[in-house]
């Protein structure tokens, strides 16, 4: 049976790096057709010939400045040429079969989006990412991070509300009629927010175990982003993305406790002298009533347009509320957070 062609995407901002262990493995991929592009977000260091030289058969759309992780991948999505696009972050290293697994779960017309097990690539015995369930706090339960791989529960194929950004297999026609990743994010929560716009579509979105990756965590923005910045993006962008994707109901019982849960961050991390992630997370709260206006526009479009199903239907599957010692834990480990 002939297989659907596939287009990996992988972004890069001077991370030569991190591409010297990447495209080996991506090249000993057996999926085949495969194409591969790395968009190149305004580089200043010689990763375009590195590329060019190296691995010849991977295409480099240059872009000329940083325009930011979600604009940079929709960039790379509306240049690819596979049915299927498989967004990748350039700090990770794959398996030889990895690909095939997940191109047999989009065969099912219900599945929009798919995970791989992604391990940890600083503790290859530990999980980096499996997938992330919806809470009553609005805070993500984030299922498996740095738990053992080989247990049992980790090897089932499993439904939850959001995938982890570092790889996602998609079908192209649906990423773009959802709109692809929301470019006024910039980053953080980008991949929650579009997994959110799969539910509410009427698809699912699925992790499956039998697909390996390996995953280094940061990469390009390690050197990207600050502690302030990365905490206004996730705090700010959080909050927007259940403006825009919540039903009026599910909104009036979340944003309460999200707002109260933050604030909480916010007076721990001053507790623990974190003051530069306490100013990040305070002002990422406050400038949600800067972008307000055109999440709400996004709304309106989101709600009329792409909603098939009802947050009741979706809450079967997405919804997971562990142990409160989870949050406490998480707030002493803020990276936990990056949605």
């Amino acid at each position: 049976m002939k297989t659907p062609p596939v287009s990996i995407i992988i972004l890069n901002w001077n991370g030569k790096k991190w591409l010297k262990g990447c495209l080996p493995t991506v090249r000993r991929i057996k999926y085949k057709p495969l194409e591969v592009i790395i968009v190149n977000n305004g580089s200043t260091d010689d990763s375009a010939k590195f590329i060019r030289d190296k691995y010849p058969e991977v295409r480099v759309i240059e872009l000329k400045k940083n325009v930011g992780y979600a604009k940079a991948n929709n960039i790379g999505v509306s240049k690819a040429k596979g049915e299927y696009v498989l967004l990748m972050n350039n700090d990770t290293k794959v398996t030889p079969n990895f690909l095939k697994p997940l191109a047999e779960d989009l065969k099912d017309s219900a599945i929009g989006v798919v995970q791989p097990q992604i391990r940890s690539m600083i503790y290859p015995k530990l999980l980096d990412s499996v997938v992330s369930y919806f809470t009553y706090t609005g805070f993500l339960y984030h299922f498996g991070y740095m738990k053992p791989w080989n247990k049992e529960k980790y090897q089932k194929k499993t439904f939850a509300y959001s995938i982890k950004g570092a790889c996602f297999l998609m079908r192209k026609k649906e990423y773009l009629e959802l709109g692809g990743l929301d470019e006024d994010f910039v980053c953080y929560v980008e991949e929650t927010d579009l997994c959110h716009r799969v539910w509410l579509s009427g698809k699912k979105v699925l992790y499956d175990p039998r697909s390996i990756m390996y995953h280094w965590g940061g990469g390009d923005m390690q050197v990207m982003t600050k502690d302030e910045t990365t905490m206004l993006r996730s705090f700010r962008n959080r909050f927007l993305s259940y403006i825009k994707n919540l039903s009026i109901v599910e909104l009036l019982k979340v944003l309460p406790a999200l707002f109260i849960f933050s604030e909480i961050f916010v007076v721990m991390s001053i507790i623990k002298g974190e003051f530069r992630r306490a100013f990040g997370a305070q002002l990422g709260i406050l400038t949600v009533l800067l972008y307000l206006p055109q999440a709400v526009r996004k709304r309106k479009f989101i709600q009329k347009n792409i909603r098939k199903v009802s947050d009741k239907q979706i809450n079967e599957y997405v919804y997971k509320n562990p142990r409160f010692s989870y949050y406490l834990l998480s707030f002493r480990n803020p990276s936990a957070y990056k949605d």
